[in-house]
């Protein structure tokens, strides 16, 4: 359902343009944000869903919609609820922002205080691609950029603070009819002023964690042992030859 931003002031759209408390004022002031930022629709569309509309994501910070330009590029939304616990979304478009510095993230378009335009990315959640039996190359080559791209975060600084259950964190996105790229979502609780730990935090949640009964279904899992101690001398360090360490035990590259 794709409908004009104007008419977002009206029920049953008000809803989610201020989640969960929609006020007249402030649905007047983000119907101005929408049109500074050249929002012309949002698209109803996704697998959440508040009230009878369905919504790409909700959660405690915003609630994530599909929209389009007034140049007609389908792009992302993530709206502040106004009950979230921050006044605004600057923090969170400025760590997407350092994230697009090293090629991670959907690339951050514009943003004001309460709306982030983000590239739109069409794919499945890492956990959903999976069930759906890709081959072993497939996964070895999405694994393998995954936890490059969680290593470029960790060399800048930049921990992504929800990779220890990423199951709606990662998506798969096609490139082509046999590829598929990994993309990191969400910053929301993002932070350059705690030591990073995206890369060890999704190995293990990849190898360890939640994901490796749809993982050991593809391709072996590393030994268990072989593993922790690799990531050991990956966290002391983070530097190439201990991230090529891990990949290494995890099976994603050759022997080096």
């Amino acid at each position: 359902m794709l409908v004009e931003v104007e008419k977002l002031v009206k029920k049953p759209f008000s809803l989610v343009l201020a989640y969960p408390r929609p006020d007249e004022a402030v649905l007047r002031d983000r119907i101005r944000q929408l049109k500074e930022l050249g929002i012309s629709h949002v698209e109803f569309c996704g697998r959440k869903s508040i009230g009878k509309l369905n919504v790409l994501g909700k959660g405690h910070v915003g609630v994530v919609l599909a929209a389009k330009t007034e140049s007609g590029l389908k792009v992302a939304l993530k709206i502040r609820r106004v009950d979230a616990d921050r006044e605004n979304l600057g923090h969170e478009a400025e760590m997407l922002k350092l994230a697009n510095s090293v090629g991670v993230g959907p690339k951050l378009l514009a943003h004001t205080g309460d709306v982030i335009v983000m590239e739109f990315i069409e794919g499945q959640h890492l956990p959903e691609w999976l069930s759906t039996g890709p081959d072993k190359d497939h996964v070895v080559e999405v694994l393998r950029e995954l936890f490059e791209k969680c290593w470029k975060l960790d060399q800048i600084g930049l921990d992504h603070g929800e990779l220890s259950r990423a199951h709606s964190h990662v998506l798969v996105e096609p490139r082509g009819p046999s590829a598929f790229e990994p993309r990191l979502v969400d910053f929301e609780s993002a932070s350059t002023r705690r030591r990073p730990s995206n890369f060890t935090s999704i190995c293990q949640y990849v190898f360890i964690g939640g994901l490796s009964g749809l993982v050991a279904r593809i391709m072996s899992l590393p030994d268990r042992e072989d593993l922790i101690r690799a990531l050991r001398a990956y966290k002391a360090q983070m530097g190439r030859e201990e991230l090529d360490r891990v990949l290494e035990a995890c099976g994603l590259i050759k022997h080096i």
